[in-house]
């Protein structure tokens, strides 16, 4: 019996750290500016730095890493990257037996370019856009799923998890993409409903309340409420360098510095038993440990180095 199962990407990172590109102005685009590099030219970075990312890898390390029983289910390359990828899953101690190897499409790949400010990404999807679920069954054996982004073919599993979480009384924690965003609260709804814990960012939740009504105002506790009374049982808005703030619907709760990075460690903070103020708590120390290192997996705390941060804090644990 599984803790819980993620769903979602597995990506192969490279990050490209270099000054040498132009920050050109340009009103056309949202930004208003553009990274240049000369044409033609051969760039050599500054710094070079290989990782691993993805919603569904990135949770399932971290969960593993903070002690519960997880197991993968994403889709990878059969090529040397996906090889790569299975290895440092089961290295990490995550069960990689729902993990499946596409024979058509290479894993996924990003290409981060980062100066001293911004980060600018080429995302190749590859085998992400292709993850797909044929034996429902297997899924059965957990508590919990976590849903990160799913693209391309893949967010067609959305359709079937309302009932089947219902039907086997599994929780389920759920970070919305920007597809399902861009559908709006019709095509969400029913995934609302049955969600344990929905995760947004400040800009998603507004969204999200904007598709159902546009009209309406968006201060933070009124996000909070709007979206609680679309069905999740636990609601959490993250606010960048500002912290979050999260709801159950009796009390209202926040945190001065937590990330939407490390949400996972929040998620695993309540599979444990942890209110939802003391898994608020539990995230932010993880978050100040990732934001430090390059990477969306380096950085992550295991369950005994944050006891023992938050014993420095008087907080029990």
């Amino acid at each position: 019996m599984f803790d819980i199962i993620t769903i979602g990407g597995a990506t192969r990172d490279v990050f490209f750290k270099t000054n040498e590109g132009k920050i050109i102005s340009d009103k056309n685009i949202p930004s208003g500016r553009m990274l240049g590099f000369e044409y033609g030219a051969k760039i050599v970075p500054d710094d070079t730095y290989f990782s691993y990312g993805g919603g569904g890898m990135n949770t399932a390390v971290s969960f593993a890493k903070l002690g519960l029983k997880v197991a993968a289910k994403v889709n990878i390359g059969s090529e040397g990257t996906g090889s790569l990828i299975h290895k440092i899953l089961k290295e990490k101690k995550v069960n990689t037996g729902l993990v499946a190897r596409d024979k058509n499409l290479h894993t996924a790949l990003s290409i981060i370019i980062s100066d001293d400010g911004d980060r600018t990404m080429f995302l190749y999807r590859g085998a992400n856009d292709n993850l797909e679920i044929k034996n429902w069954s297997v899924l059965k054996n957990t508590g919990w799923l976590y849903i990160s982004s799913l693209t391309g073919n893949s967010e067609n599993i959305l359709g079937k998890i309302p009932d089947f979480v219902l039907k086997n009384k599994i929780k389920l924690a759920w970070n919305p993409g920007s597809l399902q965003l861009e559908r709006g609260y019709n095509y969400m709804k029913k995934l609302l409903k049955t969600s344990s814990i929905l995760i947004l960012n400040e800009a998603e939740a507004k969204e999200l309340l904007q598709s159902k009504n546009r009209n309406i105002k968006t201060s933070d506790s009124i996000l909070l409420a709007e979206i609680k009374k679309m069905g999740p049982e636990i609601v959490v808005v993250t606010k960048g360098g500002k912290g979050s703030y999260a709801t159950d619907g009796n009390q209202n709760y926040r945190e001065k510095a937590l990330s939407a990075k490390v949400m996972e460690t929040f998620v695993a903070g309540i599979i444990m038993g942890r209110g939802i103020s003391e898994a608020m708590k539990l995230a932010a120390k993880n978050a100040a440990s990732v934001v430090s290192k390059v990477g969306a997996q380096e950085g992550l705390l295991t369950i005994r180095e944050l006891k023992s941060k938050n014993e420095k804090r008087k907080i029990k644990v």
